[in-house]
C-alpha cells in the first residue's frame, strides 16, 4: 500500500476544504475544523517585516463570553497560560495570535488551528452547580472542620431584618454570605446586595464579623465585585482558597476545646 498516496490524498482534501479570501491588508482562511460551537475555524494571516502575523481577530474569545465564560477565573487563567505555552502563542485571551516565519508558515497554521479549538473547550467548563449547591458544600466545610452554626438565621441590621447563610459560633461570633453567579453581572449585583446587608447590619452589630465567600471555582466572578466585597466585608474568601475561611473564624468550639 502506498502510504504517502494517503499524505498526498489527505493534503488535497484539506487545501479543496479550505476557503480563502482577502480582507483588507489580511488573507483569511477558513479551514474545515470547527470549535466547540460546530463554527468552522476562521484566521486572518498578515505579512510582516520577517515573515506573518497569524490571528483569530478575537472570534474564540467572543464566542465564550457570548456563553458567559469569563476567562478571569484562575482555572482558566492556568489553562489559557498551558495553551499559550505550548503553541508559542503571542497572545491567548482576547486573540488568538502568533507569528510565523516563511519557512514554517504551515505548521503555524496548524499550531493555530489547534489553539483555538483547545482554548474553545472552555465552554465545558461551565458546570449546572447552583446557588444552593454552594450553600451545602460551605455547609459540608464547617462541618467537617468542627463548627457550630444556624443557618439562614434573621439578623436585625439599622433599617431592616436581613437574613445571612450561616451565624458561625467560633472563636468570635460570625456571619457568613456565600455568592454563586452563573454571569459576572449577577455577581456585580449580589455583591452590591451583599454590601448594603453587611452595612445595615454592621449599625447594630458592632462585635460580629462579615465574612463574604465567593465561588471562583464554578461560578463566575471578576474584580469589580472582588473590589465591592473586599470593601464592605470583614473577610473575603475564595472558594478555591477555602482554607482561609478557618482563619477568618478562628477555632471552632470543637477545635478549641480540644486543645
Amino acid at each position: 500500500m502506498n502510504c504517502d498516496r494517503l499524505v498526498t490524498t489527505l493534503g488535497e482534501t484539506l487545501e479543496r476544504a479550505t476557503v480563502t479570501q482577502s480582507d483588507e491588508d489580511a488573507c483569511k482562511l477558513t479551514v474545515p475544523f470547527e470549535r466547540v460551537d460546530h463554527d468552522a475555524i476562521s484566521l486572518w494571516v498578515t505579512p510582516t517585516d520577517d515573515g506573518y502575523h497569524v490571528t483569530d481577530r478575537g472570534e474564540t474569545y467572543g464566542m465564550l463570553y457570548l456563553s458567559n465564560v469569563t476567562l478571569d477565573q484562575e482555572r482558566r487563567k492556568r489553562r489559557l497560560n498551558s495553551i499559550r505555552e505550548r503553541y508559542g502563542l503571542e497572545s491567548a485571551k482576547y486573540e488568538v495570535s502568533l507569528y510565523a516565519e516563511e519557512t514554517d508558515l504551515g505548521r503555524r497554521l496548524l499550531d493555530a488551528v489547534q489553539a483555538v479549538q483547545s482554548i474553545s473547550h472552555l465552554l465545558f467548563t461551565r458546570q449546572k452547580y447552583t446557588q444552593s449547591d454552594f450553600q451545602s458544600d460551605v455547609s459540608e466545610f464547617l462541618t467537617t472542620n468542627g463548627y457550630d452554626y444556624e443557618t439562614n438565621p434573621k439578623i436585625a441590621g439599622a433599617s431592616d431584618d436581613h437574613r445571612v447563610d450561616f451565624d458561625v459560633t467560633a472563636e468570635r461570633r460570625a456571619l457568613v454570605e456565600t455568592l454563586h453567579a452563573e454571569n459576572v453581572s449577577t455577581a456585580r449585583s449580589m455583591a452590591q446586595r451583599t454590601a448594603f446587608k453587611w452595612t445595615d447590619v454592621r449599625g447594630t452589630n458592632q462585635e460580629l464579623t462579615l465574612v463574604s465567600v465567593v465561588d471562583d471555582e464554578s461560578g463566575e466572578y471578576d474584580a469589580r465585585a472582588e473590589r465591592v466585597l473586599s470593601e464592605y466585608s470583614d473577610e473575603l474568601v475564595t472558594w478555591s482558597g477555602r482554607d482561609e475561611l478557618l482563619t477568618a473564624l478562628g477555632p471552632s468550639g470543637t477545635r478549641a476545646g480540644a486543645d
